[in-house]
């Protein structure tokens, strides 16, 4: 294990589980069985200490997609792009009462092994964003293995943002500039300093982050802050590659989308709320939609499009 893998396996473990993720995470287990190795959740309900009146993202580590699906399409889809994202509700007793609430979640279910390649692969800017970001062990077994390929994803994530800085940047600055990066490859409107809000919450997390990169030597730190050892060409040829992120993420976005309206509950009406949530645009969907959501998928994208709802 490395210092960096030391430090994600760490974070892991700090802090404690807010209230009501444990019984979204059994519901999870008795849904999907011996195939679940880890659970962890991340996102902004992992700063709350009672999740009962949020939405909570959790990734769930499997085995395989054949332990989780059998031989389903769902077992393909998770392989050909993951992950594959779920909606899950359960009832839980409120504590200090006799009533009972629903509790909420979207998991998203990846293999270890799919995972690992993930964290270390040269453009999927979709598991480096989202998982070096601050986590939480849930349950599981393989709180070291994640914990190095959350490691490995830092690594691809700055080593693929640090050619973009112009002079040298502070923890906050480089990481929300890395966030903004891949906002800009997704079909996500985000407002303006919403990248660097969700830094701003964990200072010290990315701060320890940033000096455990340059230890390693991919960043170089001065007084000034931090920045890459880097060449003309190699600006040129990332800024060349994230424009072509941007082209392909927002396929691979929109695909994924799309996938989610047959895997979720509700998928299409999943769609309109997520998109809404970013853009503010919203189209109602219609029965026929919910009825046959991976056919209608296609013209709500086309009327979101139109809408504003993607750009």
């Amino acid at each position: 294990m490395t210092a960096l893998a030391d430090f994600m396996r760490a974070d892991q473990r700090a802090g404690k589980i807010p209230a009501g993720v444990n019984e979204l995470a059994d519901a999870i287990v008795s849904r999907h069985g011996d195939a679940v190795k880890a659970i962890l959740l991340y996102g902004s309900c992992r700063r709350q200490t009672d999740v009962g009146e949020g939405l909570v993202d959790l990734l769930i580590v499997v085995s395989s997609y054949r332990n989780t699906f059998g031989f389903r399409p769902a077992s393909l889809l998770n392989w050909l792009l993951p992950p594959n994202v779920y909606y899950l509700e359960t009832r839980a007793s409120d504590v200090g009462h006799s009533d009972q609430r629903t509790l909420r979640c979207k998991y998203a279910i990846i293999s270890e092994a799919q995972f690992t390649r993930r964290m270390r692969a040269r453009s999927d800017h979709y598991f480096w964003a989202r998982f070096c970001q601050p986590m939480r062990m849930i349950m599981g077994e393989l709180d070291q293995a994640i914990a190095a390929a959350r490691a490995d994803g830092a690594r691809s994530f700055a080593r693929r943002v640090a050619p973009l800085a112009r002079r040298p940047l502070q923890p906050n600055e480089f990481w929300s500039l890395a966030l903004a990066t891949t906002y800009r490859c997704e079909l996500r409107p985000e407002p303006p300093g919403n990248a660097r809000r969700l830094i701003d919450h964990d200072p010290d997390y990315w701060h320890q982050v940033s000096d455990l990169l340059a230890a390693e030597g991919l960043l170089l730190a001065g007084d000034g802050g931090y920045q890459a050892r880097t060449s003309a060409l190699r600006r040129w040829s990332t800024r060349a590659s994230w424009a072509l992120r941007r082209v392909t993420g927002k396929c691979y976005n929109l695909a994924r989308l799309f996938k989610a309206a047959g895997t979720f509950s509700n998928g299409i009406d999943y769609i309109v709320w997520k998109v809404e949530r970013h853009s503010g645009v919203r189209v109602e969907p219609t029965e026929r939609m919910r009825r046959y959501p991976r056919m209608a998928a296609w013209g709500l994208a086309w009327r979101l499009w139109r809408g504003g709802g993607f750009r």
